[in-house]
């Protein structure tokens, strides 16, 4: 009997040594897995946080002809960054004014055309060293009769690391109009990350009366180039061009997250309603 006790003994011994060995297996694990919050806390970006920039504060150089529309400041890897968007109005009034009294072409104020040009440009400088051009956008509406409009959608204008990179990306979201009607507005959305580019270009849908404008605004905004010229061209054909850009064609290289994004602000900002119909 007591050899059968010294064995129970024996194996209890081993269990608790085994327990423990396990315990401080454990035990050894436990710190990394608890520390890996920490590191990728460590490695994710700080927050972007853009600066308004207010004409007087923008370095002359950077000071683009026409009126200033927005200017921002931010930094991210490359150092820090400076966007700024310009407008320059060539208005019928100015026209009519330099026409001479006697002048044949003088005719009522709305005959005559007027034409806007946007301009947008990306500036980053490390340091103290001087502001280097990232890149440029420049869009226009030539020759409108009617009301005219170009510009960036207010609150859209974007400031993103939507890759974790380091690099930041800068998204434009504006519109171009000349009608005389309640046709809908082009609408354009331009991404920049550095060099590369990517673009949505298409309608915007157009709120005209008591109907809920989201009857007109379509499910899947993409794509106009898959839809023929047939469908076009029926009397409803209208109804499939508003709210709706022409491809995404450009994104294909592009991290998944850019076209996510790009899509999203597209469904946010293309529906332009009635009050919003500005008049350069």
């Amino acid at each position: 009997m007591p050899k059968y006790v010294l064995l129970l003994l024996a194996l209890l011994a081993v269990a608790c040594s085994d327990k423990k060995a396990e315990t401080t297996l454990l035990s050894a694990e436990t710190p990394v897995a608890a520390a890996a919050p920490d590191s990728a806390a460590a490695n994710s970006a700080a927050p972007i946080v853009p600066e308004q920039v207010p004409l007087a504060q923008l370095p002359a150089q950077l000071r683009l002809p026409g009126q200033l529309l927005e200017a921002w400041r931010w930094t991210d890897s490359q150092g820090e960054n400076m966007l700024v968007v310009f407008r320059t109005v060539t208005k019928s009034r100015q026209q009519l004014a330099a026409a001479p009294p006697d002048s044949s072409d003088v005719q009522d104020i709305e005959d005559f055309e007027r034409s806007a040009q946007l301009t947008a440009r990306q500036y980053v400088r490390a340091g103290s060293s001087s502001y280097k051009e990232l890149w440029r956008l420049q869009d226009a509406v030539q020759n409108c009769p009617f009301d005219m409009w170009l510009g960036p959608l207010p609150g859209a204008t974007s400031i993103t690391d939507l890759d974790k990179d380091g690099q930041t990306e800068t998204t434009l979201l504006y519109k171009l109009t000349c009608r005389s009607d309640v046709s809908p507005s082009g609408l354009k959305l331009i991404m920049r990350e550095g060099a590369a580019k990517y673009a949505l270009r298409g309608q915007m849908v157009v709120a005209y009366d008591s109907g809920p404008v989201s009857e007109r605004t379509p499910a899947n905004p993409c794509c106009l180039d898959t839809i023929s010229q047939r469908q076009l061209n029926a009397p409803d054909g209208y109804k499939l061009v508003a709210g709706r850009y022409e491809s995404e064609k450009e994104f294909r290289k592009a991290p998944v997250a850019f076209l996510l994004f790009a899509r999203q602000q597209w469904q946010k900002f293309s529906i332009e309603k009635a009050e919003d119909h500005e008049q350069l």
